[in-house]
């Protein structure tokens, strides 16, 4: 069975549940670390304990660089004890920082993977700020076997045109999963359109 290490920059976020259940489907076993923003640690992401590194704030990109360094100089001693894993997945830039790290705290050469779901409006910027955060970016991605993005609008518009990786680019899209098999000849009850008034929906963060 391949082991994976999940670094997540937030253990509480629903799309990290999903990938869980998305490699659990490919008969991968996990191991989960990362950050959280909730006050107090959590217990358990479907079933996993998760490894604690610590709390973050939404738009506090200054004190997450900060909680970044601090799980830098601890995460040998929050790894200690832990199975060498097969492969190591870093979702979003913060997690690749520490990749590497946890990567020497196993004293082996595992494979990474960047799993960039969103382009944060900082490193667009033209002025230092965006240069230092894409000179880090590539620097840190330098060893990556693999990018897993949701958009082909990312490669195209950011990571192509910048330069920033050069791994192989694999696509999964913000889609809904479920592990359930659907069968082929199933229809919903009334496939009629429901009458107006239409209401829809929007859940997540505008930035």
């Amino acid at each position: 069975m391949l082991h994976v290490l999940y670094l997540v920059h937030d253990i509480s976020d629903p799309a990290v549940r999903r990938r869980i259940k998305m490699l659990r489907a490919g008969g991968a076993g996990i191991t989960l670390a990362g950050f959280r923003r909730t006050s107090n640690p959590i217990a358990e992401i479907e079933g996993i304990r998760p490894v604690d590194l610590g709390p973050t704030r939404d738009g506090r990109f200054a004190q997450r660089i900060g909680a970044v360094a601090k799980a830098a100089m601890s995460i040998g001693a929050k790894f200690a004890g832990l199975a060498r894993p097969d492969l190591i997945i870093a979702r979003n830039l913060e997690m690749l920082a520490l990749a590497s790290r946890a990567r020497r705290a196993f004293g082996a050469s595992v494979p990474i993977v960047y799993e960039c779901l969103d382009i944060h409006r900082l490193v667009l910027r033209n002025d230092l700020i965006g240069k230092t955060l894409r000179g880090a970016e590539r620097h840190l991605a330098r060893d990556v076997k693999l990018l897993v993005t949701s958009s082909p609008a990312f490669v195209a518009n950011y990571f192509k045109p910048f330069g920033q990786i050069a791994a192989p680019v694999e696509l999964i899209e913000n889609k809904y999963f479920d592990t359930m098999p659907v069968p082929a000849d199933h229809r919903r009850e009334d496939d009629s359109p429901a009458a107006p008034p239409w209401r829809i929906g929007w859940f997540g963060a505008l930035r």
